[in-house]
């Protein structure tokens, strides 16, 4: 697997931030938040692997949370950066706490926006579905995210964000998207009990919409035990 990414330096001096996107995406959707960004710091921007111009996952049934932070934390190395500060959005969050729980002193701090800490119920059990046989055989893989954006915004006034939401996932592969929400329903839990909340040392701000009716309420819970979080 060969994960694409960019750097753009600002300094040799200056700070480093890394940006992790969300499901369907690429490093492109950071687009309008690059030039400010790079007036103060060095910016390396990553394709998830399937998504953008990374290669598509190996294997069927790889556990793409665990394997991408470990590539993820092979590409810091290999370019020798300092610890970063971690802005991420979506399932970019997710892998980004992966990497917390793995090499917390690789990170100076984190952003995490919209994170998907854990579906309410009756939204986890439609996206479950649309993962399952036979809806997972012959349902085209547009169609199942088609569903899981209305899931995720249903509302009349987020059909922008719906409509962005979806096009972005334009390239993406079956395969890669099955294996991208399983691991939203799965991996997500499994790294978040990896966290010890009490012990975190990252600092944390995360950032969610108050019409965020999936996420919210169990996140909420979540960042109020966690140490340096807010």
């Amino acid at each position: 697997m060969s994960l694409h990414y960019e750097q753009r330096i600002h300094s040799p001096s200056a700070e480093w931030v890394v940006f992790f996107h969300g499901l369907g995406g690429d490093c492109s959707i950071f687009g309008k938040q690059i030039a400010f960004f790079q007036e103060h710091f060095n910016l390396l921007l990553i394709d998830l692997p399937g998504h953008g111009r990374s290669s598509s996952l190996e294997r069927e049934g790889e556990e793409p949370v665990e394997s991408t932070a470990r590539r993820i934390l092979q590409v810091l190395d290999r370019l020798g950066l300092p610890p970063a500060h971690f802005l991420g959005i979506s399932l970019g969050t997710v892998v980004m706490q992966h990497i917390a729980s793995l090499r917390p002193d690789r990170i100076k701090s984190m952003v995490l926006a919209g994170a998907p800490y854990r579906f309410q119920p009756w939204g986890e059990w439609l996206v479950r579905c649309s993962l399952r046989f036979p809806l997972k055989q012959w349902m085209p893989a547009r169609w199942s995210y088609l569903l899981f954006a209305h899931i995720l915004m249903p509302r009349r006034n987020h059909q922008k964000s719906r409509s962005l939401f979806i096009q972005a996932a334009r390239g993406l592969r079956k395969a890669d998207y099955h294996a991208w929400g399983r691991a939203l329903l799965y991996a997500a839990q499994r790294t978040y009990s990896r966290l010890d909340p009490a012990r975190n040392t990252v600092p944390k701000l995360y950032v969610c919409g108050a019409q965020d009716h999936m996420f919210l309420p169990t996140l909420r819970r979540f960042v109020r035990g966690e140490a340096r979080a807010e």
